[in-house]
C-alpha cells in the first residue's frame, strides 16, 4: 500500500503529457489549444481533420517548433529547456517527409540514421535489416530510394524512425497509401514498439484503420468555432 502513491507519481512522468499547447504561424492558428496524454507501453492516437494541427503537434513534441502556450513533458523532460536530451529518445516519421536521401539505397538510408542514433557499427547492418524485415522491405534493401513507390518510401521513413529502438515514436499518418499487407505490417511494428515499453503516438484524420490496435488512448484536436488570429510569435527552435 505505501508504494501506491509513488506508482502514480511515476506514471505522471512517463510517456507524453501535454497541457494547453497552441501554436500560431504568421497570425494564423496552426494548432488550437490542446492537451493530451500518451502513456508509455501503449499506442495513442491524435485525431484531427486535415489542417487541424496534428503535424504541428508532432513537430512541437519532436522539439522542431516551440509552442506559444502550454507545457510539454516527455518522460518527465521539458523539450523547451532540454531539447537535446528529448531528441535522443524520439523517433519521428512525418507524412510526405522530404529528407530521404534519394541516391542512397534503402539499407544505406536506415544505416545512416542508425549511426546517428548510436547503434554500434558491428550491429548496424543486422539491426537495419531486422527493421526492413518487419516492414516488408527486406527485398528492397539494395534499391535506391528514388526508385521506390510512394508507399515504399513511406515505410522507409517509418523504418528510419524505428532504428535504434526509440523510447518515444511520433508517427504521422503511417498507413496513408498502403495496401492491406503493408498496413498490417506497419500496425504490427508500431504495436511491437509499444509492447516493448515505448510511447507510440500516431497522428491520423480517422480512427478506422487503427481499430485493430483497440487503443483507449485517443485525443481529438477540437476545431475552433471561427477563424482565429492570435498575436503570438512563431519562433522555431534553432
Amino acid at each position: 500500500m505505501p508504494a501506491e502513491p509513488e506508482s502514480r507519481d511515476a506514471e505522471l512522468h512517463t510517456g507524453i503529457v501535454v497541457d494547453g499547447v497552441s501554436k500560431v504561424f504568421g497570425g494564423e492558428l496552426a494548432l488550437p489549444t490542446t492537451s493530451l496524454r500518451a502513456p508509455s507501453g501503449a499506442v495513442s492516437l491524435l485525431i484531427g481533420r486535415n489542417g487541424a494541427g496534428k503535424t504541428t503537434m508532432l513537430r512541437i513534441l519532436a522539439t522542431l517548433v516551440l509552442p506559444d502556450t502550454g507545457t510539454v513533458r516527455i518522460n518527465g523532460i521539458d523539450p523547451v529547456t532540454d531539447g537535446q536530451l528529448v531528441r535522443t529518445q524520439i523517433g519521428l516519421a512525418l507524412v510526405n517527409e522530404r529528407s530521404i536521401f534519394w541516391r542512397l539505397t534503402v539499407l544505406e538510408n536506415l544505416a545512416l540514421f542508425a549511426r546517428v542514433r548510436g547503434v554500434p557499427k558491428r550491429e548496424r547492418a543486422a539491426h537495419c535489416r531486422d527493421v526492413l524485415e518487419v516492414l516488408g522491405l527486406a527485398a528492397l534493401e539494395d534499391r535506391q530510394a528514388h526508385a521506390l513507390s510512394a508507399g515504399q518510401r513511406q515505410r522507409v521513413i517509418l523504418g528510419r524512425a524505428l532504428v535504434g529502438d526509440p523510447h518515444v515514436l511520433l508517427v504521422d499518418e503511417p498507413l496513408r497509401g498502403l495496401d492491406a499487407d503493408a498496413e498490417e505490417r506497419v500496425i504490427g511494428a508500431l504495436q511491437a514498439r509499444a509492447d516493448a515499453g515505448a510511447t507510440v503516438l500516431i497522428a491520423t484524420p480517422s480512427m478506422r484503420e487503427y481499430e485493430p490496435l483497440n487503443t483507449p488512448h485517443v485525443t481529438e484536436i477540437q476545431p475552433v468555432a471561427t477563424s482565429e488570429t492570435v498575436a503570438h510569435g512563431s519562433e522555431d527552435l534553432a
